[in-house]
């Protein structure tokens, strides 16, 4: 299924400043991929960070952004296992939200394992992954931040807030296997 370009720009504007961004403000060291270049065309996110959860970096900061990834970051020494075709597109507190050059696909890894791992493809393309970092941030931030306690119970929040946003993200993902594999990575961690 997926998202519109123009529907995720509207979501991810509640949470940051969008703007198009030109493949001149690439800074990689191999081609822009198609796919990425138009995502910072027609959604452009900034530096657009989510309730200090998701991460979207702007194209001129895309590649910087590999450092701890694709590059050591003190050293700026290759990571033997992280294979060529990845590109680090967002984060969650750390972990790398990977698009695969070759197929376009948006993939999730855990980083502090010491190797890394692709666990799923996720999202189907980029904009599809905007909109459900957003989609998830509305259910976070449903309410005051006096009531925030009120949705928590033991450090997660209350079964009502998860399938609020499994009913959210069906709304970008279509399919309950897709909303599922979603919230299993993203939610109860």
């Amino acid at each position: 299924m997926g998202i519109s370009p123009r529907r995720a720009k509207k979501l991810l504007e509640a949470y940051g400043e969008t703007r198009v961004q030109a493949a001149s403000e690439w800074q990689g060291d191999f081609p822009l991929p198609q796919a990425v270049e138009q995502f910072y065309l027609e959604v452009g996110p900034v530096n657009i960070n989510i309730l200090d959860t998701f991460y979207l970096p702007s194209l001129a900061e895309l590649w910087e952004f590999q450092a701890g990834y694709r590059w050591h970051g003190l050293t700026g020494e290759r990571v033997k296992n992280w294979p060529d075709d990845w590109l680090t597109v967002a984060g969650r507190n750390g972990d790398p939200f990977i698009f695969s050059r070759s197929s376009g696909v948006i993939g999730f890894a855990f980083h502090g394992s010491g190797e890394w791992k692709r666990e799923a493809e996720v999202f189907p393309d980029m904009s599809t992954m905007a909109a459900c970092f957003a989609q998830i941030a509305g259910v976070m931030n449903e309410e005051s931040e006096e009531d925030f306690e009120a949705r928590m119970e033991g450090g997660y929040y209350l079964p009502y807030y998860r399938e609020l946003a499994a009913t959210r993200l069906k709304e970008v993902l279509g399919e309950e296997s897709k909303v599922e594999i979603v919230l299993n990575l993203l939610w109860d961690q």
